[in-house]
């Protein structure tokens, strides 16, 4: 294909207080534009969460400053808080909000600029930068959410992740590994992105999740996701001219008029825009910034060039066809297939394929307060199994409820995510390796419903499954520039 970069994207995007310019400046070398490459270096900062730093403090009260302003505004204004909010879902359903499908990442990275841009805007501050909620490094929420006296206070469920294996290096390392773009965005929504808003609960557990303040901080910790494993280690995104000349709208700007943004536009966001405060993911440790134009270039010139990215499916074994199973008892499917059908894959750590199990789902549930972990070969499993046996593969979360006699998109354009990734490799590789799997006999997959708050909602709720397939996908090679 050709550059995604030129024809119709020489559209204008937005660079700090500079106002829109266009892309092909945006894109041009730093040293033709030293104003340009000023704001650049000088770009918000958006810093992680915490305690005991006064910059992260000076950016709450900024923020709460601006979600005061913005719930001052009327209703009739597109930079209102319930505007905003609204963009997103409202009790009843989703609106505009990608899930479930390839633009998840940016499309909630669009929204979150033109927010952003709001609140500066709002303020007076162009140098405020929406802070990030890192739940892997700090897991309870920031004290300044806990206050039943601030704007930025709402009654929820729980205050702290502690106690949900989905945000734990355990559970994020193998998905920072993963190199395809599709697999791992479908894994970073249904496992921490699904999970935070449902385990946290109250209003950001549901359709109007974005009327929580939280909302913000938690989507801004799942768009650094994306920035840290494309930027800070190494990844690609795709450059099929499908997907970057994608149109993100339905957003707001800073004067309450129309913006919207193509895919590809949103990827250098985080070069020209704002700037994470780099901080660890898992084993994934804080990056050094980028000191020199050099770096910069080389960096810039590998995230516009993204790569031939796809989500090939090499091999698709059902195993399940459609069936409708409680939540309160698990689901136990035995397979046809054995060690011996991946050998080449479990015997060597540089495979160049990976297996998942692929699980589909006809509608999202009617409650939503329970994960569904995956264990392999353990028929015994259940609520209660350890996260931490070898049997333990992965879990991920529904975000959103089906109504009853409603479909779950009523109204808007999009529902939750019904299709989930768990990649099985490094599970059947540990089996293999502690000899509880045997060559040529039959693994199982079990589906486990395991409540948050130790009982089910409702234990009558059922799920509907569509169909389960395992599934191998090549291994996505970055070679180096």
């Amino acid at each position: 294909m050709g550059n995604p970069f030129s024809e119709d994207l020489s559209r204008r995007v937005f660079v700090k207080d500079l106002g829109f310019v266009s892309l092909g400046l945006l894109l041009g070398t730093l040293g033709g534009c030293e104003d340009l490459a000023e704001a650049i270096r000088n770009r918000p900062v958006r810093r992680r969460l915490r305690i005991g730093s006064a910059a992260v403090d000076a950016d709450i009260a900024t923020y709460k400053h601006a979600v005061e302003l913005m719930k001052a505004l009327p209703s009739s204004d597109p930079r209102s808080w319930i505007s905003q909010a609204t963009i997103h879902g409202v009790p009843a359903h989703f609106n505009f909000c990608q899930h479930g499908t390839a633009h998840f990442f940016d499309w909630h990275r669009a929204y979150l600029f033109f927010f952003e841009k709001i609140c500066q805007k709002l303020t007076g501050n162009a140098k405020f930068g929406l802070p990030y909620w890192n739940w892997n490094q700090n897991p309870d929420i920031n004290p300044a959410f806990l206050d039943p006296t601030s704007t930025l206070y709402l009654t929820r469920a729980r205050t702290s992740m502690t106690g949900s294996p989905a945000i734990t290096t355990a559970a994020l390392d193998p998905i920072f590994a993963d190199t395809n773009f599709f697999t791992f965005g479908s894994q970073i929504e249904g496992t921490p992105h699904n999970n935070v808003h449902t385990f946290i609960g109250g209003t950001l557990g549901g359709f109007a999740s974005a009327q929580d303040p939280l909302f913000w901080m938690h989507h801004c910790m799942v768009d650094y996701c994306w920035a840290k494993w494309n930027i800070e280690l190494g990844n690609n995104n795709p450059n099929d001219s499908a997907w970057v000349n994608t149109v993100n709208s339905h957003f707001v700007d800073a004067d309450g008029n129309t913006g919207t943004e193509t895919a590809i536009v949103t990827t250098i966001m985080p070069l020209l825009s704002y700037q994470y405060e780099s901080s660890a993911i898992g084993s994934s440790p804080a990056a050094a910034a980028i000191r020199t134009k050099r770096e910069y270039q080389k960096l810039e010139k590998r995230i516009k060039k993204g790569a031939n990215i796809k989500f090939d499916v090499k091999q698709r074994i059902r195993i399940a066809e459609k069936a409708a199973v409680s939540i309160a008892k698990p689901v136990s499917i035995d397979t046809r297939l054995s060690a011996n059908d991946f050998a080449t894959i479990l015997n060597s750590d540089a495979a160049t394929e990976r297996v998942f199990v692929n699980i589909n789902f006809a509608q999202l549930p009617a409650t939503s307060d329970f994960a569904v972990r995956v264990f392999i070969d353990l028929p015994s499993a259940n609520s209660s199994s350890p996260t931490d046996d070898p049997h333990f593969a992965g879990s991920f979360a529904f975000f959103g409820t089906s109504l009853p006699n409603e479909p779950a998109a009523a109204g808007g354009e999009h529902q939750g995510k019904t299709d989930f990734l768990v990649n099985i490799t490094p599970t059947l590789q540990k089996l293999r390796r502690n000899q509880e799997l045997r060559a040529g006999s039959p693994f199982s997959v079990q589906l486990v419903p395991a409540p948050f708050a130790g009982k089910f909602e409702r234990e009558d709720t059922r799920l509907l499954l569509e169909k389960i397939d395992i599934i191998t996908t090549p291994v996505i090679i970055n070679s180096p520039e």
